[in-house]
């Protein structure tokens, strides 16, 4: 009796543990949106191609997400650390939204 009882407990929680899983990359998967490159007022929840110019549609990059790339091979991205399948380098955390003040140069002549 104590074993069947045990077993339908465990049942329980790995069942529980399974359903909040799916649910959160059922839910990671909706909140996925797609644009195209030059032109960002076109969105959709779906991969495809945009509409204007035909180009793929890409994956919308939220502030805090890290992209990693090979300096070789731009075209390569990750979301993670590791090495670029094309020539093994490693892959770099691409710079983002980084400029310089062109203010402080000066031009002489």
């Amino acid at each position: 009796m104590k074993v069947l009882f045990i077993f339908t407990v465990i049942s329980l929680f790995s069942l529980a543990g399974v359903n909040a899983q799916s649910a959160k990359s059922k839910a990671d998967t909706a909140k996925q949106m797609y644009t195209c490159s030059m032109h960002p007022e076109v969105m959709s929840n779906k991969p495809g191609n945009c509409p204007k110019c035909g180009m793929t549609l890409v994956p919308v990059r939220h502030a805090n997400t890290k992209v990693y790339t090979c300096t070789m091979h731009p075209e390569i991205q990750s979301s993670q650390p590791g090495k670029c399948p094309k020539c093994g380098m490693t892959l770099v955390e691409q710079q983002t939204g980084k400029r310089t003040d062109s203010s402080k140069h000066k031009m002489r002549m």
